[in-house]
């Protein structure tokens, strides 16, 4: 049914709009209410705004941290954040400072934000990132009002494009509006919260990132050659065997690996686990009562389960019991740009994996969920399932495939695997997403004042 709505002329967005779409009833009723509030807008608020660099990350030890549109994440500047040698960096005006705030200009994730504090303060960023810059108003304050509903509908609001949304500077700088008369110690208060929430943030990497770092240094994964090579020779036994053509499978790296893990103990996951498979994928059900995890809510480290959008029935979830997620069930990115990203289902919840994920159960006598998650998410994991995947425009992950990993299980004085020494890694995980839950509590906390304030001002 089509809906009529007529806009005057006067009130034509900057004459910067005449899409439809822009002028939604629901838009222009919180744009009226910003308005009651009193607003500045981004252009007004700036000292300086400007496209991230175009450059190639590497894994490189060293070097400049270049966080990408990717780690721009609800719970701050987050995921792997990979590092580009100064000397691809032209100007300084590419190196962030304290207070910088970072949107996501384009693709799935736009409108995402982030904010530059002690963690990341000259780093540089991505080319799909715009940098705001403020002078008039406390920036971590601009930042959280920017996840509230009454920032995020106006970049939904203002990008372009269909099926590539987009951001641009002339529209974040004349057509977003901050609340310019929230009192200073609200600014402050919510400032002292974000900084603490991102503290918290990067000690749980910190934490994540040391249990991995001590996984790779007991199975010698330094001492790996993984190197790649430009030429290298297969022979038709090989292919027979492996059922495989395609040549990147057999760069010698990935032999090197599967040799070293023989060599130091190892254990395929065929064998580590009882039950490896897809998840079934359930109908969505608007009103459904059963969380449906896909790969949306799979991290570098640990599961989002506050992003879950979809639901199924309870029906569907009584018809498949080995498909209901148990407590630390191990869950696989299995399809897609990600392939080899590993979680641990850390909540009690009712719940069901998607199709494109890969339900792991470990058998714990052997190895631990947590640990076999840490291994999987390592690079000597991922290195592995890069090398198992299937597909050319679309990659897949089988789980006929997935069994083949092999998984590092170092043995104790009397030869069985060292259980105490994974359950030292695991503890270290468990905590880490204890203090992740808590980090992102105080986040909330902040947006919540934002958006009360904000409220209190439009009833008044």
């Amino acid at each position: 049914m089509a809906v009529w709505q007529a806009i005057k002329a006067k009130n034509l967005s900057y004459e910067l709009r005449l899409d439809p779409e822009f002028y939604r009833p629901d838009y222009t009723k919180l744009r009226n209410n910003l308005h009651e509030v009193g607003t500045s807008t981004i252009g007004e608020l700036k000292d300086d705004i400007g496209y991230g660099l175009q450059a190639e990350p590497d894994y490189l030890s060293d070097g400049i941290n270049y966080i990408r549109a990717l780690n721009l994440q609800d719970t701050g500047i987050d995921g792997e954040v990979l590092k580009i040698a100064e000397s691809q960096i032209p100007s300084p005006d590419y190196l962030a400072q304290e207070g910088d705030i970072l949107i996501t200009r384009s693709g799935a994730n736009c409108g995402d934000t982030g904010v530059i504090e002690n963690g990341f303060i000259g780093a540089a960023y991505g080319s799909y990132i715009i940098r705001i810059r403020l002078k008039k108003l406390n920036s971590f304050f601009a930042y959280v009002f920017l996840r509230t509903k009454y920032g995020r509908f106006q970049t939904n609001q203002i990008r372009t494009g269909l099926a590539q949304p987009n951001l641009s500077i002339p529209y974040i700088e004349n057509l977003i509006e901050v609340p310019n008369r929230i009192s200073d110690a609200v600014q402050n208060r919510v400032e002292k919260m974000i900084k603490s929430a991102l503290a918290q943030q990067r000690e749980i990497t910190a934490l994540y990132y040391e249990a991995e770092q001590e996984l790779l240094e007991r199975m010698g994964w330094y001492r790996v050659a993984t190197n790649q090579q430009l030429s290298y020779v297969a022979t038709s036994k090989d292919i027979r065997i492996d059922e495989r053509l395609d040549p990147e499978f057999y760069q010698p790296k990935f032999e090197n690996l599967e040799k070293h893990l023989k060599k130091v103990g190892s254990m395929t996951i065929d064998r580590a686990c009882s039950f490896v498979n897809h998840g079934i994928q359930p109908p969505y059900f608007e009103g459904g009562t059963i969380s449906v995890i896909t790969q949306k809510e799979m991290t570098p480290t640990f599961l989002e389960l506050e992003s879950i959008k979809d639901f199924t029935s309870t029906d569907f979830y009584k018809e498949n019991p080995d498909f209901q997620l148990k407590w630390r069930d191990v869950l696989l990115y299995s399809v897609g740009a990600y392939i080899g990203r590993c979680n641990v289902l850390l909540d009690e919840i009712k719940a069901m994996a998607g199709s494109f994920v890969t339900i792991l159960r470990p058998n714990e006598d052997v190895i631990i969920p947590e640990y076999i998650a840490l291994f999987l998410n390592s690079p000597a994991g991922v290195m592995q399932s890069r090398q198992q995947m299937r597909g050319t425009a679309q990659h897949y992950l089988y789980p006929r495939d997935i069994k083949k990993i092999q998984v590092f299980i170092p043995r104790d004085k009397n030869g069985k695997p060292d259980l105490a020494w994974q359950k030292k890694l695991s503890d270290k995980v468990i905590s880490a997403n204890k203090a992740k839950i808590d980090a992102e509590q105080k986040l909330e906390e902040a947006k919540q004042l934002v958006e009360k304030e904000i409220e209190q001002m439009i009833l008044a």
